[in-house]
């Protein structure tokens, strides 16, 4: 009884794929005018193309495999970095790192202590030289004109 009913399904899923195509709508607009989902109609429509699950779950083992390989190609490419870098690089340039406010007083330099210990002190004015630090720091690459090469 189940397998006539499922049968049933098949067939008339087949018959609404074969009159989409033939109607020259899109999908969107024949599922509107039948009353059906869109996402049901996409999953239909891979089902009968023989996408079986043996085959999907193939797919989804090649994919997290690829995903495995990229990911350790990535981390074998952060460890290649020293390690300021690697401790820097880690942080995603969406990601905001709160900063403490430790001195009072005005300034005439802008101070960066790094995790190693490394203290960077730069004129408040030269907002380049600052922007090339924190690129430097961060592993990215330097676009300077030859003039100005000696000087970064």
């Amino acid at each position: 009884m189940t397998r006539q009913r499922n049968q049933v399904v098949w067939v008339q899923w087949r018959q609404r794929v074969d009159r989409q195509q033939a109607s020259g709508l899109s999908i969107a607009e024949f599922c509107r005018k039948e009353g059906l989902s869109p996402h049901g109609f996409y999953v239909w429509r891979r089902k009968l193309r023989g996408t079986t699950p043996s085959r999907q779950r193939s797919r989804k083992v090649a994919a997290k495999r690829r995903w495995r390989k990229q990911r350790n190609v990535e981390t074998r490419r952060r460890r290649s970095r020293p390690a300021s870098a690697y401790l820097v690089g880690a942080a995603r340039p969406s990601d905001f790192l709160p900063l403490p406010v430790t001195a009072m007083r005005p300034s005439p330099w802008v101070e960066l202590s790094l995790a190693d210990g490394t203290v960077v002190r730069l004129p408040q004015q030269n907002v380049a030289a600052l922007i090339t630090v924190l690129r430097v720091l961060r592993g990215e690459p330097l676009d300077l004109p030859s003039a100005e090469r000696g000087h970064a």
